[in-house]
C-alpha cells in the first residue's frame, strides 16, 4: 500500500527548489527530463544535481499514450499553442500516475498548465501566484471578419489577412 503523495514538479518548481521543502516520508517527487534540462543557472543546477543524486527528485518521462491524450485535451480547450512540450509532459506524467491509482499533485505557476490540469481533474498547487480557480476554453478568432480557426497555432486570418487573437470561448457549450 502506497499512501504517499506523488508530486510532479514543473521547471518553475525546480527553480524554486520546492523539492527541498517536502517531507520525504510523505511524498515522492518526480519531474520530466525536459524540465531538468531547462534548469540552466549554476546555483539551481547544482542544487538539483544533489536532489537527483540522492534520489530526492526522480526523473521519468511519461508514456507516449498519455502524452497523446494530454495533447488531445490541450487542443480541445484551445491551450495547445500556449503550452510548452515540457508542460505537456508534466501533465502527461501526472495523468499516468493518477490513472495508476496514486494521489498526485502538480506544482506549477503556469496558468495554461493549471487550466489543462483542471480539465484533466488533476490537483495542482501554485508557488508564487494565486493560481486559477475555474477551467476555461479558448478559440482563435479574427476580430475583423469573424473567422474562427481550427488551428490554435494559426496567426493570420486566411480570409482577410488580419492577425488572429486568442479569446475565451463562450460558456454556453
Amino acid at each position: 500500500m502506497n499512501d504517499k503523495l506523488y508530486v510532479v514538479l514543473d521547471t518553475s518548481a525546480l527553480l524554486a527548489k520546492y523539492y527541498m521543502h517536502l517531507d520525504p516520508l510523505k511524498t515522492v517527487i518526480y519531474t520530466v527530463k525536459r524540465a531538468v534540462d531547462e534548469v540552466k543557472d549554476s546555483e539551481n543546477r547544482e542544487a538539483l544535481e544533489v536532489g537527483l543524486s540522492i534520489g530526492r527528485v526522480r526523473v521519468i518521462d511519461p508514456r507516449k499514450s498519455f502524452v497523446e491524450r494530454v495533447l488531445k485535451t490541450s487542443w480541445e480547450i484551445g491551450e495547445r499553442a500556449t503550452l510548452s512540450v515540457t508542460d505537456i509532459e508534466v501533465a502527461a506524467l501526472a495523468l499516468e500516475f493518477k490513472e495508476r491509482g496514486f494521489r498526485v499533485l502538480v506544482i506549477t505557476d503556469d496558468y495554461a498548465l493549471q487550466n489543462l490540469l483542471l480539465h484533466l481533474n488533476i490537483a495542482f498547487k501554485p508557488l508564487r501566484t494565486t493560481g486559477i480557480r475555474k477551467s476555461r476554453k479558448y478559440v482563435v478568432v479574427c476580430n475583423v471578419c469573424g473567422y474562427i480557426s481550427a488551428d490554435p497555432n494559426e496567426s493570420l486570418c486566411p480570409v482577410c489577412g488580419n492577425p488572429l487573437s486568442r479569446r475565451r470561448a463562450s460558456t454556453s457549450s
